[in-house]
């Protein structure tokens, strides 16, 4: 009896700590290096450009515009704001009014370019987390690696789009008729689907990833949070940013990082800087450090590759990548591996058949009859005493988190 509780606690425990692992659990403070990301510092931004609604059109979009780039100027960086009529590919036309900078670097080679946009979703969001988080993300990242005062190797272009909400006709007017857009050899872009949670890196290429995995791992964020299952998945959502036109249009690759969390702030008047889950800030800003430092001194040219590599985070060891043709050599030494333990402890009269079969029967029934259980309880009796939930658009109730827990627990048992 004690073993089977103590092997539920460890499992119980297990669990947790691969949430709580995802992100970091101490904000960086007002007072932090100067060469160091803040959010304390991040956040004062935010408070700014989150004031009101901001979408395309209003007079608070100007507000926006103007704060950003003065706050660009003061980090000494001169600015420019492209503007000009795009239709996009769903066929709305618009006039973004992107803002541009340019950090020079040491070698004329290939620039590294920083991505999000300012224009909140004209439904009513007051575009804290979409995308204001990734705005003062990038401000607060390049006051940091400035604060150092080292010359890049390669050139960094700031662009901050407009439009995204309407079709992302900011970046497509950048990728399209900009003279940088032919420098640019990779792309970070930061973006949000919600209002917390850890942030997801996906890639977006119009080839192998083998070569940016590498470099990531190089990188060494400290809380990567990453699968290329994911990126399998939402290449088949219907579901762009201001990188894909960067991909589909000008062949440009790049990461995404984005949180999806809370989603139910997403486009919402929830979108507020109160809402704003400050871990989940702090976790932008542990990707942009260490890959803004890597990727400005990267060889950009060197980031194509036909070869797709697996990857995922783990705890302790971060970020796991290995060769996609590895993944049947595997799978076969794994079975061989299997068979081997099951003579092995056969002959050692450590296992018996009938004990195993057992074992598998009521594990997998276990996973079959919990899925069953928890689909029946969700679909047909929790909503029918609450069926107000049937009306929450983006399906996911505001005690969601309760539910998760509650039907992992029960799986769990």
């Amino acid at each position: 009896m004690i073993k089977k509780v103590i092997a539920t606690l460890l499992l119980i425990l297990a669990i947790y700590w691969s949430f709580s692992a995802l992100m970091p659990q101490k904000l960086s403070d007002i007072d932090a290096d100067r060469n160091s990301f803040s959010t304390s510092r991040a956040l004062v931004h935010l408070e700014a450009i989150s004031k009101k609604p901001h979408y395309v059109g209003s007079e608070e979009h100007n507000v926006v515009k103007d704060y950003i780039t003065k706050e660009l100027q003061k980090l000494g960086l001169e600015t420019q704001i492209q503007e000009d009529y795009d239709i996009s590919r769903w066929g709305n036309l618009s006039k973004p009014k992107n803002i541009l900078a340019r950090i020079k670097g040491s070698d004329n080679s290939k620039a590294l370019l920083l991505l999000s946009h300012y224009d909140s979703s004209p439904h009513s969001s007051f575009g804290a987390s979409d995308a204001g988080s990734g705005v003062v993300t990038i401000l607060e990242g390049l006051r940091a690696f400035l604060s150092e005062g080292e010359i890049p190797k390669n050139d960094i272009i700031v662009l901050i789009t407009d439009s995204e909400e309407l079709g992302l006709n900011g970046a497509s007017l950048f990728v399209n008729k900009h003279p940088w857009a032919k420098d640019v050899g990779l792309v970070l872009n930061f973006e949000a689907r919600g209002s917390g949670g850890p942030s997801y890196m996906l890639i977006e290429t119009n080839g192998g990833n083998a070569n940016l995995m590498k470099q990531f791992v190089e990188a060494n964020p400290k809380f990567p949070v990453a699968n290329s299952l994911a990126y399998s998945i939402y290449k088949m959502l219907p579901n762009d940013t201001d990188l894909t036109r960067f991909r589909v249009d000008g062949d440009i690759d790049g990461f995404n990082f984005a949180f999806i969390d809370d989603h139910y702030d997403y486009h919402t008047a929830l979108d507020t800087y109160e809402r704003l889950d400050r871990n989940t800030l702090e976790h932008q800003g542990s990707y942009l450090m260490p890959l803004l430092n890597y990727f400005s001194q990267a060889n950009l040219n060197n980031v194509k590759s036909d070869e797709d590599y697996i990857y995922f985070n783990a705890p302790l060891v971060r970020t796991v990548i290995y060769p996609f043709s590895w993944i049947f050599p595997m799978l076969f030494l794994a079975v061989i591996l299997f068979i081997g333990l099951i003579i092995y402890g056969k002959r050692k009269r450590k296992l018996h058949y009938r004990e195993i079969v057992k074992g598998f029967i009521a594990f997998t029934s276990s996973l079959i009859v919990s899925g069953i259980i928890s689909f029946v309880l969700w679909k047909y009796v929790i909503k029918t005493l609450y069926p107000h939930y049937k009306e929450m658009l983006h399906g996911f109730t505001y005690n969601g988190h309760t539910y998760i827990w509650a039907f992992v627990l029960f799986s769990a048992a």
